[in-house]
């Protein structure tokens, strides 16, 4: 084939993609739970199958290898068939000073009968008492029955029947069953202990009934002492000469207290509003309350008033005087005179008036008071005298206030003692009559004839049957072992950490899934090839690519590649990624470029991965010259380019600089844009995402990529190079699955 010739007319490739666009194949659904289990144990089939198989080996051998167990069982009738009957209520065996209060007990029963106590019933027939004779017995014919192994193989249990609703602590039968190896052990257990039950129910019931009688008299001469002991309490706390109730006294003595503090309220009020009044007057009158006092008694004295007009009309008669004279002539010293004689008169009556009762200092400036004066002072002088008396009122009240209230704090604190002491003893007298009720139940039960237990089953012949069947066993064994293969299934999907599935890559990457590659067949194509390193020249072996006619399922699978890209708006220009170097993009490169060409497409293959490259050893090409000549020497690329069956091939050529530093030139770019003059569709092989940057150097050459996956590589690691490379660039057309 040769090279192509430049082609004037371009032909417009529409990539823009729309989603209905996209073919049935890219459409998936998240699979049902039934249909993701199947495909589970479809995947991992030998670890499922190993383990149903390896647990039921074990667990049938375990079944099969073990002797069966079977058991027997008879049923016994304790007490006579009879209406129920409530059963009484035991009295207190701690006394009665610790007992319940008596609103919370219940009222004495109607029925003196005592009922049967399954359960103490129950622990003395399994105790070694009971089961030490049987073993003896049994030891005689089989000598392995001791009183341990029979205690361990015994069961008692109580039968209730759902249509009563019976709870299981009244009902009057027993179910024994026992278990062993050998069903004749079973049967002769099963009759030697239904004959000693008999003999027990009918030689210790004397001596049980006899032994509740005494326990019943003790407990009821304990509770009359306590009961005797508590009426003393009682009487001794009760307060002495009064014939009140402890609650009645205390209302009694309540009223009293708050009859008493509305006086003493009322009192204070008053004394506070003639206390205001009395300092109101005060305060105008400037005078003390024994000067008001006083002031009052000189106002009411004849004698006073008189001797003090006398000195008014004096004082009249000197300030004439003084109008005409000057001071100190004889005639006003003579007044002046008598004047004084007037005043030492005037406070002569004052004293005789006043007394010591009311010592003032100025007695005489206090008669001189007017009309108003003296209506100021009889009201100063009431506003006094009311304060004085409500203070007085309220002072005596205190003490008999103050006594009340002592009175009250001290009932107050034996109240809650006297109650307790009169509950205590309404419950010991419910105590008395219970005790004596079941006293008289149980003397009438000694007077009547003893009931004896009934076996109420064939205990010659007992139904002895395997405790679980073999065939129950081992199809339970079957079923754990089926869940034990799922839960390995599951186990080992959870520890993997590698793409299982291609719907799991599609849902991962969140790329439409374009196809699978399937797993060829292995061949060995081995191919002497010359290598040119400076001036000298290697030779070394080289595996080259199968024909194209061998494997058509393989070779099928990149048609369909091709018809899934066309179908989501294939372009010129193509590179092909992955994240890890065993993906299998060389692979696909190589086959998807074949596949284009053979249907007459113009395709041009390149070997992007300068650092280690491939598609020359898949063909048998040499790779002396290549792009990395290109790049470096500038000459023609059809002169390094390479045919073979259809198909232009650019290999990588010999690598002289930093491929980095080669793919960043924008001759690389304008070169990439000049192919497609040429060529319809231009495939470049790439490195690994995960190791080198050249990847994401072609992916900004090219007009898509398309991104390879290794169905067992790991997820992270293919999620972190992915998530590295989407930082910038254009996303990928889709992901094809290498099966392989």
């Amino acid at each position: 084939m040769s090279l192509p010739q430049k082609v004037p007319n371009l032909r417009v490739v529409d990539r823009q993609c729309h989603p209905s666009r996209f073919i049935s194949t890219t459409k998936r659904q998240t699979k049902g739970g039934v249909q993701d289990f199947g495909d589970r144990c479809r995947r991992r089939w030998r670890l499922f199958s190993g383990t149903v198989l390896f647990s039921f080996l074990i667990m049938g051998g375990y079944v099969l290898w073990h002797p069966e167990m079977y058991e027997g069982y008879f049923r016994l009738l304790m007490a006579p068939v009879s209406e129920p009957q409530t059963p009484p209520m035991s009295p207190p065996r701690q006394g009665i000073m610790g007992a319940l209060p008596a609103d919370r007990l219940p009222p004495p029963s109607p029925t003196p009968f005592p009922q049967t106590d399954v359960g103490s019933q129950i622990v003395v027939l399994e105790s070694d008492k009971v089961l030490a004779p049987i073993a003896q017995k049994l030891q005689q014919q089989y000598p392995h029955l001791t009183t341990r192994v029979l205690a361990e193989h015994l069961e008692i249990r109580p039968v209730v029947s759902s249509a009563t609703g019976q709870a299981p602590t009244e009902t009057k039968v027993l179910e024994v069953a026992y278990r062993d190896r050998q069903p004749e052990i079973v049967t002769a257990v099963l009759k030697a202990v239904a004959e000693a039950f008999v003999d027990y129910s009918q030689r210790d019931r004397q001596e049980q009934l006899n032994r509740t009688l005494t326990q019943l008299d003790k407990d009821i001469k304990q509770h009359l002492a306590e009961l005797e002991q508590l009426q003393g309490q009682l009487q001794a706390s009760q307060t002495q000469g009064t014939s009140l109730q402890p609650s009645e006294q205390l209302r009694f003595l309540t009223e009293q207290y708050r009859q008493i503090y509305s006086l003493r309220q009322a009192a204070r009020l008053k004394a506070v509003e003639a206390y205001g009044r009395f300092q109101g007057l005060q305060e105008h009158l400037k005078m003390t309350p024994t000067e008001a006092l006083a002031a009052a008694n000189l106002s009411t004295s004849p004698a006073y008033q008189q001797q003090l007009a006398r000195i008014q009309e004096l004082d009249q008669e000197i300030a004439k005087n003084l109008a005409i004279f000057r001071e100190g002539t004889p005639i006003l010293q003579a007044l002046e005179a008598q004047r004084r004689v007037l005043l030492e008169q005037l406070q002569a009556i004052a004293r005789q008036v006043i007394g010591e009762q009311y010592p003032v200092n100025n007695p005489t400036a206090l008669g001189f008071q007017g009309t108003v004066s003296q209506t100021l002072i009889s009201n100063y002088i009431t506003a006094w005298i009311e304060y004085e008396n409500q203070r007085r009122y309220d002072a005596e009240l205190a003490a008999p206030q103050a006594a009340i209230a002592q009175q009250l704090q001290q009932l107050s604190s034996q109240l809650p003692a006297i109650e307790r002491l009169q509950n205590q003893i309404r419950r010991a007298n419910l105590s008395l009559e219970m005790l004596n009720q079941a006293q008289q139940a149980v003397q009438l039960q000694l007077a009547q004839s003893n009931f004896a237990w009934q076996v109420l089953t064939d205990v010659e012949n007992p139904a002895v049957q395997p405790t679980f069947p073999r065939l129950l066993l081992l199809t339970l064994g079957a079923i754990a072992s089926l869940l034990l293969g799922v839960f390995a299934v599951y186990l080992a999907d959870a520890a993997d950490h590698t793409f299982v599935s291609p719907a799991q890559v599609e849902a991962t990457l969140g790329l439409p899934l374009l196809g699978n590659i399937p797993k060829a067949t292995p061949q060995i194509n081995l191919r002497l090839e010359r290598v040119v390193k400076g001036n000298a020249g290697l030779w070394q072996v080289t595996q080259v690519l199968p024909t194209v006619g061998e494997g058509m399922k393989f070779q099928e699978s990149f048609h369909h590649l091709l018809a899934n890209l066309q179908a989501v708006g294939l372009g010129q220009s193509l590179a092909i990624i992955s994240a890890l170097p065993t993906d299998g993009r060389t692979t696909v490169a190589l086959h998807l470029s074949l596949a284009a060409a053979s249907t007459g497409q113009r395709v041009l293959l390149i070997d992007g991965d300068l650092r280690q490259p491939k598609i020359h050893r898949y063909l048998g090409l040499s790779n002396e010259q290549g792009l990395a000549d290109w790049l470096i020497q500038r000459r023609h690329w059809q002169s390094v380019a390479q045919t073979q069956r259809g198909l232009a091939i650019l290999t990588a050529g010999e690598l002289r600089q930093q491929p980095l530093r080669l793919l960043s030139r924008d001759t690389l770019k304008q070169f990439m844009a000049h192919l497609k003059n040429y060529f319809d569709l231009v495939i470049v092989d790439t490195p690994p995402l995960a190791n080198f940057a050249d990847a994401k150097r072609w992916a900004a050459l090219v007009e898509q990529t398309l991104v390879v996956v290794n169905l067992r590589a790991s997820r992270q690691s293919v999620g972190l190079a992915l998530a590295d490379y989407s930082l910038g660039s254009i996303s990928p057309l889709g992901v094809v699955v290498n099966l392989a």
